[in-house]
């Protein structure tokens, strides 16, 4: 403020505001005006204080045009940061921005830095525009039994997509190479070392991205499959960290890879928890991810086994052993058939 730094000059030298007044010709209360940033220093008023004060009045000047300056300045950032706050409450009616800055690990304190930041992560459209894309999307429309948020689902979805950007494969993803993949896939399922790593690197080398995204709340999401500018993407949560529920998810998306968006790049699948699918398409994947896992001439040939918990994990056990077969992706399948978990762990149906 201009009137501060002549106060301050004037009391460096000892001079009171009403002396100052009398020795520019000026009213005691128009001085004081001025000092309190009432009124602009003007060229006249700048050209009194150099005479009096020996200072040149275009230093003056300049002191009261980089303050309008400053002030317009200010004036313009609280415009701007108000038209952030109201753009990111127009988003969050849509997805959780508080969940996406936490993921995001975005520290911006302003309003306009926020939303800087998570349209630089996630290249987000208008709010409007989000709106209208979500109301065409059939993730909700599975089943009645459904719990979900699609607010928390859709923001998910961002975040995975988000996940996938930085991610390089190292191959080019041919349809006709389905079945490589999946030998390789179940080999290392069915093995279960280093399984993640595995999985990834086999998925890269033919040109497939992949990553895990922790879930949100109110998303009881296992996976998620799209293709990000030609390249598909699998992504999963890991909801549980079980081998057999990991090798059913990964098939089931790998499932809707090769059936469903090879031939629809468009196409999005989000697989919910759902003990009875009532789309084609999610039952098609399910069926593919069940036989792809365990061959269907084998589960034919699966021992008959009286409903005791005890003994079928006894029999299948060892079957699962004979047919190198993880004995957990066996039990997993059982138990999803039967709806039938009792089974006792020991400590190796975690991903390793």
């Amino acid at each position: 403020l201009p009137g501060s730094v002549l106060k301050l000059e004037l009391d460096e030298r000892g001079i009171s505001q009403k002396d100052f007044a009398d020795i520019i010709g000026m009213k005691t209360s128009n001085l004081n005006e001025y000092i309190r940033g009432r009124r602009s220093f003007t060229s006249d008023f700048s050209l009194k204080l150099e005479k009096a004060l020996q200072i040149p009045a275009d230093i003056w000047m300049n002191l009261q045009l980089n303050y309008e300056l400053a002030v317009a300045r200010k004036q313009k950032l609280d415009i701007d940061e108000q038209a952030a706050l109201n753009e990111i409450e127009e988003y969050d009616k849509i997805i959780s921005i508080k969940d996406l800055i936490k993921r995001l690990d975005i520290t911006a304190i302003s309003y306009r830095n926020k939303l800087k930041e998570l349209n630089l992560k996630l290249n987000l459209p208008p709010a409007a525009e989000l709106q209208v894309c979500t109301s065409h999307w059939n993730y909700f429309k599975k089943s009645d039994k459904l719990r979900t948020d699609p607010r928390m689902v859709l923001s998910w979805t961002l975040l995975a997509k988000y996940a996938v950007k930085d991610v390089h494969v190292g191959g080019e993803f041919k349809v006709s190479d389905k079945e490589l993949i999946v030998r390789d896939l179940c080999s290392v399922l069915h093995e279960n070392e280093d399984t993640i790593n595995k999985v990834r690197d086999i998925l890269s080398n033919r040109g497939i991205k992949f990553s895990i995204v922790e879930k949100l709340d109110s998303t009881p999401i296992d996976g998620y499959s799209f293709f990000d500018n030609g390249t598909p993407c699998i992504v999963v949560t890991k909801r549980r960290d079980k081998i057999d529920n990991f090798a059913f998810v990964l098939m089931h998306e790998i499932a809707h890879v090769f059936l469903h968006l090879s031939k629809n790049q468009k196409e999005e699948f989000v697989t919910f928890e759902e003990n009875e699918r009532v789309d084609k398409y999610e039952r098609e994947a399910d069926k593919f991810a069940s036989g792809s896992l365990i061959p269907e001439k084998f589960w034919r040939e699966a021992p008959k086994v009286e409903l005791n918990p005890y003994k079928i994990q006894q029999v299948y056990t060892s079957w699962a052993r004979i047919n190198n077969l993880n004995k957990w992706i066996v039990l997993g399948r059982i138990g999803h058939e039967l709806n039938f978990w009792r089974f006792r762990e020991d400590g190796t149906r975690s991903i390793n």
